[in-house]
């Protein structure tokens, strides 16, 4: 398994302009999946204090649309991304 050590601190918005959180990521690539331990930030606490079950939807707070979806990938948590719902995010 590959460390993170090159990332990038990206802020993740919704479509409706709330800002959900800070994460790492690998500079390259297109934000797909949301590993909990690489959550820097959050900003609603709905990512950090999750224990949901797999295939529990994850809501934004403020315009109730699917956000991610809990998933279980390579024996860990996961968050995968619902692309459309993704809006703004910028390189801090």
């Amino acid at each position: 398994m590959k460390k993170l050590i090159n990332y990038k601190i990206i802020t993740i918005y919704c479509e409706c302009y709330q800002k959900l959180l800070k994460y790492k990521k690998w500079p390259w690539r297109r934000l797909l999946k949301i590993h909990r331990d690489r959550i820097t930030k959050d900003y609603t606490w709905i990512f950090i204090n999750d224990k949901s079950a797999i295939w529990t939807n994850i809501y934004c707070p403020l315009c109730k649309e699917r956000i991610s979806t809990v998933q279980i990938v390579n024996w860990k948590y996961i968050n995968k991304v619902n692309q459309w719902q993704i809006g703004l995010i910028r390189k801090s």
